[in-house]
């Protein structure tokens, strides 16, 4: 069986820009994230296959988990590794990438590059086919040769076949959650492992609190009944999801109510209903949610949820950057 996804990888040193590598693999991106040594990454995704939505504000936010991320190296009087400290050559092989407009254009032709790889060399009209592209860019530090690695992976992207689903609370918050860091695809392995098959997704929550911060690859809203309020979590306490960008812009558009605090479990039964936000699911509300105990909290459809996912999806296509054209495949 031939390879459906693709790869793409360059070193960048300084002002120097190396060749650009493109391949075909049988590994999904979260395989390649696993490959190489943690570090910044997102995930994107096409619409109408030659644009990328909010293709800066990934490129931003790449630029940003950067800057907060330490390459730590080995002490040579003492063997010991300071996870706070980062080795100098890292500090200063990374020190353009951490620009939010180098991030983007190194960013930009890779993805290009990629991009028109991966549509050509898939069989068949790639461009008429009905999958969209999930593009999942990674920069990180290469220790063994001491640069800066920036990757790309392109992969059919997996949207949801109904707009409604199942999630479970279970697992804790993350640190350091306003970086997108991809040690965070090995933590949540866990958690992502022990959840039901007909789950869509795990909550991280607070147990004492019984706080819900977000999942582990969406964010977590909550509707209240009464006060026709949005709930999500404080935004220095999750990874802003680019769709979660888009929801409060909704909800300001449509004067519907936001509050940064913490749906809590203790207050369930006044949510009207929830939704998750991802590049993939854009907004999904949730059908069942299984607490902590067992218990599971059914929602029935929610107009004022309803109205945000259809509005959601006209700003996601408004918002969607050109990349490429029908020429460049």
């Amino acid at each position: 069986m031939l390879p459906r996804n693709a790869i793409a990888f360059c070193k960048t040193l300084g002002a120097t820009r190396a060749k650009i590598i493109t391949a075909a693999t049988h590994k999904t991106s979260a395989a390649i994230l696993l490959d190489y040594p943690p570090g910044a990454y997102t995930g994107m995704r096409t619409f109408d296959k030659l644009g990328i939505m909010d293709f800066t504000g990934h490129t931003t936010r790449l630029a940003n988990s950067l800057q907060q991320i330490r390459f730590p190296g080995q002490d040579a009087n003492t063997s010991v590794v300071d996870s706070d400290v980062e080795v100098a050559a890292a500090t200063q092989g990374l020190a353009p990438l951490r620009r939010p407009d180098v991030m983007k254009e190194e960013t930009t032709n890779l993805v290009k590059e990629g991009l028109k790889f991966y549509y050509t060399n898939r069989a068949g009209d790639a461009l008429g086919s009905a999958d969209e592209t999930k593009v999942t860019v990674l920069c990180t530090w290469d220790p063994k040769n001491q640069e800066p690695t920036l990757i790309a992976h392109f992969e059919p992207l997996k949207t949801p076949t109904t707009l409604k689903c199942k999630v479970e609370v279970r697992g804790s918050p993350r640190h350091h959650a306003t970086a997108k860091d991809s040690q965070w695809v090995r933590d949540r392995s866990s958690p992502k492992a022990s959840m039901d098959k007909d789950s869509d997704e795990a909550l991280l929550f607070e147990n004492s609190t019984q706080d819900i911060y977000e999942g582990l690859s969406s964010n977590f809203f909550a509707f209240d009944r009464e006060r026709q309020t949005i709930l999500t979590a404080p935004l220095d306490s999750v990874l802003q999801g680019t769709i979660l960008k888009v929801v409060i812009d909704v909800c300001n558009m449509e004067n519907i109510a936001v509050e940064f605090k913490f749906p809590s479990l203790k207050q369930i039964h006044e949510w009207e209903g929830a939704f998750l936000t991802s590049t993939s699911r854009l907004v999904l509300p949730i059908e069942k949610l299984v607490m902590p105990d067992g218990n599971v909290k059914e929602f029935e459809p929610s107009p004022t949820i309803e109205l945000i996912r259809r509005e959601v999806l006209k700003e996601c296509r408004k918002r969607v950057e050109p990349f490429l054209t029908r020429e460049d495949i």
